[in-house]
């Protein structure tokens, strides 16, 4: 068994317990509506048996959940007066809080950045996206989704995730057909020195300005923009000051496509209100498609829009010029980690559309998901600050049937005290990242990023 930090056990186990015993659980269902007087079924047992079924197995009918809350309390309930409590919008709040509540206590700090690297700079690197899926058609008026013909209800969940965190620190429920920008955390609430990562749908010049104007500290962004973008080109760095002198004053799609496909670092300009401008750099790259000559006549006619539209890279950016555009490029692919966050929902969390169209069930079911996702990961998480070397998020992932049960029965009084010191050294043993050499070249390694194991004090997020 791998050698553990007996501290961190106890901090882990703290933590775990008073987030999720039976009486902390029960006492959010009572402030959200979902339990008014004492029945059969708690909250604490709806809880379990959600995460249970979600996070450990193929779940595809509310009946799913119905029989693993049975099989667990060893109760007879039928599936009607089961369905009208989750009907109920007070579930859909209930596993709401709950999300949050596990959000803000069982996230620690599992990256740090290494003093004097370019990660050292920034307090925080945060990153904002959304995940769309499609929900039961008879939802399109609660939630109307973007491609109407193809699939007229869907969802999507905003994410707001922290790196040296790897968890998310927020997530927003809404319909797919509203704007992407509304979710957005404000310029004013982000930390000092704090750097976030956005793509396309998130490019908002204003933005930028109240990040100018935040008075609390400066917070930084990086933005991937779209290649129509237009701005007045003020520098040109890297080339020599001939060519320099020429465009500078120009517009950027006058800049010849030659100059730019070899890649290109500017300081580009919009003219705002008041006689002001708006300054910022512009750092681009072109990408050509990894596809052989009988691959690339082959392509359909969607392939080869989404080819051309992913070839260039536009990063929008208010950092300093002691950022060079390798590392700002290097700095921006670090808002994979969230679409890695998101495949886990859908893969491993069963994060799909039910075969509901009931409201409250489907928005009660997709927070359950989420904790469900969430609850894994921070048991990697604390496997990793207790046995001293970095645990694969994913592997923890696909390892629901072997964690989740045996985590509630611990949490619930049902099994022995040293049941959740064995579930993180089986993490340990079983889901160690399997290619650490090859860890050196990800853009957490390369930017100073170093994982914080047992011999560094965890802090709490």
């Amino acid at each position: 068994m791998p050698r553990s930090s007996s501290s961190h056990i106890g901090l882990a186990k703290k933590r775990f317990r008073e987030t999720l015993r039976a009486e902390s659980l029960e006492s959010v269902a009572r402030e959200t509506g979902f339990v008014q007087r004492r029945r059969v079924i708690t909250g604490a047992s709806v809880f379990w048996a959600l995460i249970v079924t979600l996070g450990a197995n193929c779940t595809q009918y509310i009946s799913d959940v119905l029989r693993t809350l049975n099989a667990r309390e060893g109760w007879s309930i039928r599936y009607k007066p089961f369905w009208d409590r989750l009907a109920k919008a007070a579930f859909a709040r209930y596993m709401k809080a709950m999300f949050e509540r596990l959000c803000h206590e069982l996230v620690s700090e599992v990256l740090r950045a290494q003093h004097g690297t370019e990660a050292s700079f920034f307090s925080d690197v945060l990153i904002d996206d959304g995940s769309s899926f499609a929900v039961a058609d008879g939802l399109k008026k609660v939630f109307p989704g973007r491609f109407t013909k193809v699939k007229p209800a869907a969802v999507e969940l905003h994410a707001h995730m922290s790196l040296k965190s790897d968890q998310l620190v927020s997530v927003a429920l809404a319909p797919d057909k509203e704007a992407e920008r509304q979710f957005l955390p404000s310029a004013e609430s982000l930390p000092a020195r704090s750097l976030s990562l956005r793509d396309r749908g998130y490019v908002d010049l204003e933005y930028f300005e109240n990040l100018e104007g935040r008075g609390n500290g400066l917070a930084y962004l990086i933005c991937r923009a779209n290649d129509k973008l237009n701005p007045t080109v003020e520098e040109i760095r890297g080339t020599s000051r001939a060519f320099a002198r020429k465009w500078r004053g120009k517009r950027l799609q006058q800049l010849p496509r030659s100059y730019l496909r070899s890649g290109a670092d500017l300081s580009v300009s919009w003219p705002r209100l008041g006689e002001k401008s708006l300054r910022l750099r512009l750092v681009i790259r072109c990408r050509e498609p990894r596809v052989s000559k009988t691959r690339k006549k082959n392509l359909t006619a969607k392939e080869r829009r989404y080819a051309a539209k992913n070839q260039w890279a536009f990063l929008l950016t208010n950092l300093p010029d002691r950022f060079s555009a390798d590392a700002i490029v290097r700095l921006y692919r670090l808002r994979w980690q969230v679409e890695l966050a998101f495949k886990e929902w859908k893969s491993y969390a069963n994060l799909h559309a039910l075969q509901t169209e009931h409201p409250a069930i489907v928005e009660g079911f997709i927070w359950a998901s989420l904790c469900a996702a969430l609850i894994k990961r921070a048991l990697a998480h604390w496997a990793q600050l207790t046995h001293g070397h970095a645990i694969s998020v994913r592997i923890a992932a696909q390892s629901g049937p072997q964690l989740l049960p045996r985590l509630a029965d611990w949490v619930m009084g049902a099994c022995a005290e040293a049941t959740f010191e064995s579930l993180l050294a089986f993490l340990a043993e079983n889901a160690q990242r399997a290619h650490p050499h090859r860890d050196k070249r990800r853009p957490q390694s390369s930017l100073g990023f170093g994982w914080v194991t047992s011999g560094s004090q965890p802090v709490k997020v």
